[in-house]
């Protein structure tokens, strides 16, 4: 015999599940926007709880200071996903059109002192990145919030592949909490390319660092520095970043940032527009 539950009970069983959503979802929203991520060149050291997923994208444009061709545009797209508790694995995409050489990470695959035909030619390039990254500790107290990130990275443009092993390591402290925080976050880098051609540089090494202040729990105005090593003879990738991240009540997060480079061998300006989704919460 079939038991029924009472007309009550039947539309709370129903509902349960909805509203236990609903308040995750409120929970979440109710906590105070990250000050470190895309499209900011910069990486926050929180690993993804187990069972959380989330995607993001970003559409870059980029001038070069000098060249035939000056101007660069493309997309990243990076796939974020818990593992256990302190774990997460990333995948991640970049492909760019038009001058590569002012493209950070991607210089190396635009070598051309062979080459003659591709000379003052805007060109194809991008990368395919697999890693993951490990939190060592929480932002408590005088202490940071501290991680590690290694990377395997594919490069392919105009020449050969060319294939690189990234290590960094995320540093991010709130100075100062509350509804509105700040936070200061440094990232440190080796990078080492597999196989070199005759020329390149084999090992270099980059730094980001930036400040961010919450202006409400979900946006936040942030400032970034990034630098690292280019080939021998090219002077450093250098380049200055603020915008802002705003993130709408569904959990979406848009962000918008606007950069310039300090030297001739970074771009004149830079553009890059962002948005991440939370495509799971985790395990709960």
């Amino acid at each position: 015999m079939l038991y029924r539950l009472p007309p009550t009970l039947a539309r709370a069983a129903v509902l349960l599940p909805l509203l236990s959503a609903t308040v995750h979802s409120a929970v979440a929203q109710d906590e105070p926007i990250e000050l470190a991520d895309d499209p900011f060149e910069i990486t926050d050291p929180i690993a993804a709880p187990p069972g959380a997923a989330e995607i993001g994208f970003v559409g870059f444009y980029e001038q070069a200071r000098r060249g035939r061709v000056r101007d660069t545009g493309g997309v990243e797209a990076e796939l974020e996903m818990g593992i256990v508790p302190g774990l997460e694995l990333r995948l991640g995409q970049t492909g760019a059109y038009g001058n590569l050489e002012t493209r950070r990470k991607l210089g190396t695959v635009t070598d051309l002192s062979g080459s003659s035909d591709d000379a003052g030619r805007a060109l194809w390039g991008g990368a395919t990145r697999f890693g993951a990254l490990y939190q060592l500790s929480d932002d408590r107290g005088a202490f940071p919030a501290v991680a590690l990130l290694g990377r395997v990275r594919t490069l392919y443009g105009p020449s050969r592949p060319g294939y690189e092993t990234e290590a960094v390591a995320l540093v991010g402290k709130t100075v100062r909490g509350g509804e509105r925080p700040l936070g200061v976050h440094v990232n440190l880098g080796w990078v080492a390319r597999i196989d070199p051609q005759q020329g390149e540089r084999q090992n270099r090494f980059f730094v980001n660092a930036s400040v961010g202040q919450a202006v409400s729990r979900d946006t936040a105005l942030v400032v970034t520095y990034a630098r690292e090593q280019q080939e021998r003879g090219d002077q450093d990738y250098s380049v200055v970043q603020a915008g802002i991240r705003h993130r709408l009540k569904g959990g979406t997060v848009l962000g918008l940032a606007a950069g310039a480079g300090t030297n001739r061998d970074s771009p004149n300006f830079q553009i890059a527009f962002a948005m991440q989704w939370q495509l799971s919460e985790g395990w709960r």
